[in-house]
């Protein structure tokens, strides 16, 4: 093919180059933050420069078909330093020295030596920032938490990623006695933007490209937000979602313990896309997102989503997990049940006339919680109430917010619910709401069951094997909202819970492995 030998300054959004195109010595390409180039062929950089720039909510790409040699340099946007600010950033080139970057005068630092570019650790849930004796290169695919110290952009010089690239994430979640996490930080190594989800390209997406590699409960791409609230979630769910250029993201690895890969591949490349992560948009069909606050400070958010085809138990890429099981708000599926509170609860669009779907709420003793609806495109024939089954109350969400002032700390599932309906509910409403959940958990060695702190009464858990034989009986006099019943011992098969509580009888099929 003919080179073509370029020394260009982009004053049109775009320049698509179908052949090979070679930067020659003292040649310069300088790409604005609202543009791209496009490649065909090969790419050098003999001895020139090339540059790439971006800004909070633009970024420019360069997409190379063929081969890739010489260097670039890319002025990616990070975010400033401060409380509940940051950015995951991952370097968009390769060769890009630890000892370069904390140079740069726009990186934050503590004044001591320790800069604003951290490794996140799973198997600890810990972070190391670089200091002036780190050494080596930022790894290509792995995210690090980053920061400026008022907002502006790093240069990263070093190689275009060329071809496929690989990172490999591991779940330790049960290492180092409970302190590891699922959670991997990963990030785009292309100087492009890539597809994000099945609405941005139907094949050449991360998250079908990936879905092998990624735990079902959590099947989705978690972006920091930046605002106090945490994580945003992505998944089929969302609009069209493109990954920018050096964008950091969490992902969860699978629970088998050993290491899988997560692929970038040259064909879920674009050129085109949005700013980063914002909060998640919702695509076609319906969706209803609640906003939790504690003292009139928004903490939380979750979401409901609705798609002819969905089924009310895990529906993985379109269901997801919350970022953070521990702490804020989170709903629970309403079939198979598996103790994963979800950051998005997907379902078939006629649960909106009948669903009832399990809250869960975090919240400390003499904390005022309010919930409210954030944002709704469900009809308007669909009433939307919040059951609390302590209080004996339905909120008209549709209406008003919900508001408490809780007495003792909420904690976990059982007291408060969703339900979609087109009927009218009040406090003469004989809720047909299950207060009891049971679940066993993987790689977990007893079954939980939830829900029991609404009986004054003893409760009694009685398991049968699939014969009908009874292979453990157990009364608990002053049940606790969670109780734990030991599988220690107990051969593999499908079991049946039987959960006995004043005037109710709950029945569950689990299968113990």
């Amino acid at each position: 093919m003919k080179k073509i030998h370029l020394v260009i300054f982009l004053l049109i959004s775009y320049i698509s180059v179908g052949q090979n195109l070679t930067v020659i010595s003292g040649g310069s390409i300088t790409i604005p933050k609202d543009s791209y180039v496009f490649v065909g062929g090969d790419f050098n950089n003999a001895a020139g420069t090339v540059t790439l720039h971006s800004d909070s909510d633009e970024f420019s790409s360069l997409l190379v078909n063929g081969t890739t040699s010489g260097t670039i340099t890319y002025n990616r946007y990070v975010n400033v330093v401060g409380s509940g600010e940051w950015d995951l950033i991952g370097a968009p080139v390769s060769g890009m020295a630890f000892s370069t970057l904390i140079q740069d005068a726009n990186i934050a630092n503590n004044g001591s030596g320790v800069y604003a570019v951290g490794a996140y650790d799973n198997t600890t849930d810990t972070w190391a920032n670089a200091t002036n004796a780190t050494v080596g290169n930022l790894m290509l695919g792995q995210g690090y938490q980053m920061a400026t110290t008022s907002g502006g952009t790093l240069s990263f010089t070093g190689a275009i990623a060329s071809g496929d690239q690989t990172v490999t994430i591991t779940n330790n979640d049960a290492a180092n006695s409970g302190a590891g996490r699922r959670w991997n930080l990963i990030a785009n190594p292309f100087a492009s933007y890539l597809n994000g989800n099945s609405n941005a390209d139907g094949t050449n997406n991360f998250l079908t490209v990936n879905t092998a590699s990624i735990d079902d409960n959590f099947e989705a791409i978690y972006g920091w937000k930046a605002d106090g609230t945490g994580y945003a979630i992505y998944n089929n769910t969302s609009t069209a979602t493109y990954i920018a250029p050096g964008q950091g993201f969490f992902v969860a690895a699978l629970s088998d313990g050993k290491g899988d890969d997560i692929h970038f591949t040259q064909a879920m490349q674009t050129v085109t896309g949005a700013d980063d992560f914002v909060a998640a948009k919702s695509a076609a069909s319906y969706e209803l997102v609640l906003d939790m606050y504690s003292d009139a400070i928004k903490v939380d958010d979750t979401k409901f989503y609705f798609k002819e085809g969905l089924t009310l138990g895990l529906d993985p890429g379109y269901d997801a997990g919350s970022f953070n099981q521990s702490s804020g708000f989170s709903s629970r599926l309403v079939d198979q049940d598996n103790g994963i509170g979800m950051g998005i609860n997907a379902m078939p669009t006629d649960a909106m006339s009948n669903a009832i779907v399990p809250l869960v709420v975090h919240q400390q003793a003499g904390v005022s919680l309010k919930i409210q609806i954030a944002n709704s495109t469900i009809p308007e024939d669909i009433n939307v109430y919040l059951e609390d089954t302590v209080e004996n109350t339905f909120t008209l969400l549709t209406n008003e917010g919900f508001e408490l002032l809780a007495q003792t700390t909420l904690s976990g599932v059982g007291r408060f619910y969703l339900h979609y309906t087109t009927s009218t509910l009040s406090t003469d409403t004989v809720s047909s709401t299950s207060l009891v959940t049971a679940y066993k958990g993987t790689g977990n060695t007893y079954i939980t069951v939830e829900g029991l702190q609404q009986f004054s009464e003893p409760a009694q858990f009685i398991l049968y094997n699939v014969l009908g034989m009874k292979v453990l009986s157990r009364k608990i006099q002053n049940p606790l909202q969670k109780e734990m019943l030991s599988t220690v011992g107990m051969k593999t098969g499908v079991y049946i819970l039987k959960v006995q509580a004043e005037n109710i009888v709950f029945t569950k099929k689990l299968v113990i492995e």
